[in-house]
């Protein structure tokens, strides 16, 4: 369910600058509705890199309302164009971090649309993980190609099921 967590008593640095508009940030901002807000990050790693954010503040997606998660999907879609549009090139990646440990900084649901051009990274998100493994983080067996999941593979998907 939606459980703001602690740290949601106060304003995060988004709803801050979403609600307060402080300086030009007003100049950041790229698209924005009655639940979604998008804006150039402050920081980018390339040209073109947003951030699309809801304006209900919650660390993780799925504490967010359905509401609030359907038009973050459909400004997603809309931002990604737009993006593709002004920089010129179709590929780019749509990331999110959920929690601390996924590299989340900021606790406040936000995607990053990340404009990607011809050998602009030295490796995937993929190959980023495969190079910090650890005995602690085993890589997990390629999927049964037939047959039915049993075991741990079974209880994961039934729990996912629901």
């Amino acid at each position: 369910g939606r459980r703001p967590s602690a740290e949601m008593a106060t304003k995060s640095l988004f709803s801050m600058l979403i609600n307060d508009r402080p300086g030009n940030f007003s100049e950041q901002v790229v698209y924005e509705d009655e639940l979604v807000v998008a804006f150039l990050d402050k920081f980018p790693a390339v040209p073109g890199h947003t951030l699309v954010v809801p304006r209900e503040q919650v660390e993780k997606i799925h504490e967010l309302s359905p509401e609030t998660a359907s038009a973050l999907g459909l400004a997603l879609a809309k931002v990604a164009a737009k993006v593709v549009e002004a920089t010129g090139t179709n590929q780019y990646n749509v990331l999110v971090n959920n929690g601390a440990d996924s590299g989340q900084e900021i606790p406040h649901v936000h995607f990053h649309i990340i404009p990607r051009t011809a050998g602009d990274y030295s490796q995937s998100w993929a190959k980023s993980i495969e190079s910090t493994r650890t005995a602690a983080n085993p890589k997990p067996a390629k999927l049964p190609d037939n047959g039915e999941f049993d075991g741990d593979l079974k209880t994961l998907r039934d729990k996912i099921r629901g």
